[in-house]
Parts: structure tokens; C-alpha cells; sequence
């Protein structure tokens, strides 16, 4: 991505007299993890050969959609190549992709987890996912001393949600408490919170597209907040 944006950076002077001979000098290098990706993203079978041309297309997809987020597009710097597929159809939400768990393996973790709790974890699990359930949309705060089992309970209800097929989003405040959460984030990584927004801000209007994308699916949003006292 770097390489992408880097590239995107010095076509954006416009001092490339022949910007396509630059892009065929090193499109080998910038498109090296496209097949990795495109694999990944279960376009090919795993044992699947994919054709040179489709890597190098999805690299121009990518540097041209990395260009647009600028204002520009690979159309203002011919005769550079520009992408013949239509991959953005064929890119799967984020959010839904790496919300892809085993079923079985949600609902036996969730029995275990279930059977130790205390009995406050249990009521606190069963309001939420009475929430969750019938689509109450109710926000709750869990305040307990460290140590009391929060990231426990966050995790299963997490675990349940993913268990029936939902989507639940797992996000701290910091690095150490995403860590412990089961798929979490640091919330302004999942959710393209700048350190400054400005009208022009583009990553954060694609985050909540993707959000819009999966809001028939998205049954709960895990935010764990770590407090710093002195």
C-alpha cells in the first residue's frame, strides 16, 4: 500500500514525462502480494494459477483508486494503462470479510465461557443479548475494578452475536486492550477516526460506507475504554 501511495504521490507532480514506462519498470515489485491478496480475498482457488494480467490490473485498480481518494485518476496521466476489470464489485465489504468465523466454534466457546460466569456476568449477558435479540439498539456501560472478568464477558457476548451469523465489532482505546479482544481494533484504526477531520477527509467517508454496507448485519459494537488515573 505504501509503494501504491508513494507512487500516487509522484504522479500527482506532474513531472513524469512517461508516467507508463515507469509503472511497466515497476509494477513486478508493487504488485508482488496482489496474488497473496487476491487469494486471500477467495477470487482463486488456493491451488489456482492467476494470469500475470489480472495481477497487474488489480494493481492498476488499486493505484487508481488510491489516486481518486487524492482527486485525480489514472485517466490524467495517458498514456498510462488503465484497469479493463471491474474489481470493486468483485472486493468484499472488509468489515463482513473479517467478520468470518466458525459457527461451531462460537457456540462451543460460548458454552464454556457461559458456564463460569458469575452471577452478575450472566445478567449482564443476558440484558445485552435481550438487546441484541430484539433489536433494541440499548447502549450499556460495564464499570467494574481490574481484574473482574470485562474483556470475559465482552468476548462471549461477541462470540454469541458471531455465533448466529451477526456481526459484532470489537474495539478499545488503546493497543494493549484490542489485544485482548477476540478480532478487536483500536476504534480509530476500525473506524478511520483522524486526528484532525476535515471536510475533505476521505478514509473515514469509506469506513462509514462500509459500516452503511453491513448494517443488516451489524448486531453489536464492543467499545472497551481503558482509563489512565493519577
Amino acid at each position: 500500500m505504501a509503494c501504491y501511495q508513494l507512487l500516487a504521490v509522484i504522479l500527482l507532480t506532474d513531472e513524469v514525462a512517461e508516467p507508463h514506462l515507469l509503472w511497466d519498470q515497476f509494477k513486478a515489485g508493487l504488485c508482488d502480494d496482489v496474488k497473496h491478496k487476491l487469494h486471500y480475498m477467495n477470487h482463486y482457488q488456493a491451488d489456482q494459477k492467476i494470469p500475470e494480467d489480472d495481477v497487474y490490473d488489480y494493481g492498476l485498480w488499486d493505484l487508481n483508486r488510491i489516486l481518486v481518494g487524492m482527486g485525480r485518476s489514472l485517466a490524467d496521466f495517458l498514456p498510462m494503462p488503465l484497469s479493463q476489470q471491474q474489481w470493486a464489485h468483485r472486493i468484499p465489504n472488509p468489515l463482513l470479510h473479517a467478520e468470518q468465523y466458525n459457527v461451531d466454534e462460537m457456540a462451543t466457546l460460548v458454552d464454556e465461557q457461559r458456564a463460569i460466569f458469575n452471577p452478575d456476568q450472566a445478567t449482564a449477558f443476558d440484558t445485552i443479548l435481550e438487546s441484541v435479540t430484539n433489536n433494541q439498539g440499548h447502549l450499556f456501560f460495564i464499570h467494574a475494578a481490574s481484574g473482574c472478568e470485562k474483556t470475559f464477558l465482552c468476548n462471549t457476548i461477541a462470540a454469541e452475536v458471531r455465533r448466529r451469523g451477526q456481526v459484532a465489532l470489537c474495539v478499545a482505546s488503546s493497543g494493549i486492550a484490542a489485544l485482548l479482544l477476540d478480532g478487536g481494533r483500536i476504534s480509530y484504526s476500525r473506524f478511520r477516526i483522524p486526528l484532525s477531520i476535515h471536510e475533505d477527509f476521505v478514509a473515514i467517508d469509506q469506513c462509514l460506507r462500509d459500516l452503511l454496507e453491513v448494517s443488516n448485519y451489524l448486531h453489536l459494537i464492543a467499545l472497551e475504554l481503558t482509563y489512565y488515573l493519577e
